[in-house]
């Protein structure tokens, strides 16, 4: 498959851990693994956003990047496999991205696990986390790739597969509103003493007196399309009133 089968993503300005894991993929309500020799990057885009992402280790190309917010996600280890398979879940929509690790040494891949739940959940202004990461050498022996994963083949983790498996591009749409519900809840609970706001104001028992005194219907017609007609428009906006008050609870029918 060549390069640009793929979407190009740009390179992370600040790479906190790799290591090397291969991906897995649905074929229908199975996982299989991808046979190629993979790495888990994750790092800081130049907007200063966490990335998780999926890279082809025989082309250096990147075929997956995934944005993540702190305590968005969770990678932990499959129960249901034998084998040495990991799952990014998403807490909050249904993706879920499955990975079978490709380091040596088997006994590490716990600690691979919680650094890389630590990095996921920095706070996004942070700028040195410390996290206990093994060390990861390039003359390391590593397995036979083809063999273990064939004995991936008809491994059933159905159970975890129940959501979305999916890959995304730079920043799709749901990047962006995941963006701006970060940026827009504060997490804080409203200041008793702040005050009456509009909708305290602006109460059904305020207005209808006015609407009541004063020649509503006059002033608002004025806005609407001369083209239907003043009249017409002073009928149209007085049986809005009254539809108005009706649903709002007047206390009567407007006076005439």
């Amino acid at each position: 498959m060549s390069s640009s089968d793929f979407e190009t993503f740009p390179p992370l300005q600040d790479v906190r851990m790799e290591f090397r894991a291969g991906r897995m993929l649905m074929e229908g309500t199975r996982v299989v693994p991808d046979t190629r020799k993979g790495l888990i990057r994750i790092g800081k885009g130049d907007e200063g956003l966490t990335h998780l992402q999926w890279v082809d280790r025989s082309t250096n190309i990147v075929e997956d990047d995934q944005i993540i917010f702190p305590d968005e996600a969770i990678f932990e280890k499959v129960n249901q496999s034998s084998g040495r398979v990991y799952i990014l879940k998403f807490l909050t929509d249904n993706r879920k991205l499955f990975f079978w690790m490709q380091e040596p040494k088997a006994e590490d891949d716990e600690t691979l696990s919680s650094s890389v739940n630590f990095y996921l959940n920095q706070p996004l202004d942070d700028e040195e986390p410390e996290a206990s990461v093994p060390q990861q050498s390039d003359d390391d022996a590593e397995d036979d790739i083809s063999s273990r994963a064939g004995n991936l083949v008809g491994t059933s983790v159905v159970g975890e597969a129940g959501g979305d498996v999916t890959s995304s591009g730079p920043v799709k749409l749901a990047d962006l509103q995941r963006i701006l519900s970060n940026i827009g809840s504060s997490g804080t609970a409203e200041d008793p003493n702040a005050g009456l706001g509009l909708g305290d104001i602006l109460r059904p028992e305020f207005i209808f007196p006015l609407i009541h005194d004063l020649p509503v219907e006059q002033q608002l017609a004025s806005y609407l399309p001369e083209v239907w007609g003043f009249v017409f428009n002073q009928l149209l906006v007085r049986e809005t009133l009254l539809l108005l008050e009706k649903e709002c609870g007047g206390a009567g029918p407007l006076d005439n």
